[in-house]
């Protein structure tokens, strides 16, 4: 009986460790005034890029959030666009299972839309999207589970209108009603003949922390890039409102994968930064 109780003892101390708390209480990444405007119907948008060239920086630092789902040292990344807001959902066994399917239904996130400051206008993102089964690109059918795992990692080949078509690792964690998700790349991203961005060096995630009496998710989205070419960073080539407008992209396709109309949400900064 003692060896039974040391073995699920260490076992829980394992999955502690290994999933952890992964400090989602609200206020490890909104304060009291942040959830009041959110309440409100705000989705809350900062943006940094290293030497602000274009001078749009909205912050002149951001600060990310550390968890024990992503515990990193976040400074080195030149680029951070992050952003705080609310997706009404009601929570049941069938619904919460339904979202946890969503974040790794990969060949639904073709189709994507995103503002185009540079056309002034709403176009197609992602083009192309589906499941792989490893680095080589082979295309596999989405995983529909039938019960939710704390953890599940897989692959997925993306084909954009910005960097290409590029492979992604892809991480979803499960605690309690809330869920994680965590996107890296899994290949370089390049421009000419220099690769700018060295594999998992390009992160989108998402911490989505549900709430019963409001019924739905807080959360919390933060897209950030390290650039390698220091030149690139210093020539206006590269600026906070492309990479914001990316990661409020994925914040309105999930809203409609979920069956929400925010396309009037998709540039993030309206009436600021329309057009170049």
């Amino acid at each position: 009986m003692k060896k039974h109780f040391f073995v699920v003892g260490i076992t829980l101390l394992i999955q502690f460790f290994i999933f952890g708390s992964g400090n989602l209480e609200l206020s490890h990444f909104f304060t009291e005034n942040e959830i009041e405007r959110i309440n409100n119907g705000e989705i809350i948008s900062r943006m940094f890029v290293k030497y602000n060239m274009r001078e749009e920086n909205s912050h002149e630092s951001l600060e990310i959030p550390k968890t024990d789902y992503l515990n990193e040292d976040f400074d080195p990344y030149q680029i951070k666009a992050d952003e705080k807001g609310f997706l009404p959902y009601v929570l049941t066994e069938e619904s919460r299972l339904a979202f946890y399917n969503i974040l790794s239904s990969y060949s639904k996130l073709t189709g994507m839309k995103y503002y185009s400051r540079r056309a002034g206008k709403v176009q197609v993102l992602v083009e192309e999207c589906y499941r792989v089964k490893n680095i080589s690109g082979t295309e596999i059918s989405d995983l529909v589970c039938e019960s939710i795992k704390p953890k599940s990692l897989n692959m997925f080949q993306q084909k954009d209108n910005k960097f290409g078509t590029l492979i992604y690792k892809s991480e979803v964690f499960n605690e309690g009603d809330n869920f994680i998700l965590i996107n890296s790349n899994a290949e370089p991203i390049s421009k000419l003949i220099f690769n700018v961005t060295d594999p998992n060096e390009y992160k989108l995630f998402s911490y989505f922390i549900y709430n019963a009496e409001k019924k739905g998710f807080y959360y919390y989205s933060a897209l950030i890039s390290k650039i390698n070419v220091d030149l690139l960073l210093k020539s206006k080539k590269v600026g906070p409102t492309a990479y914001s407008n990316r990661l409020r992209a994925a914040s309105v396709h999930l809203a409609k994968l979920i069956g929400l109309n925010w396309e009037d949400k998709l540039n993030a900064w309206p009436g600021k930064y329309d057009t170049y």
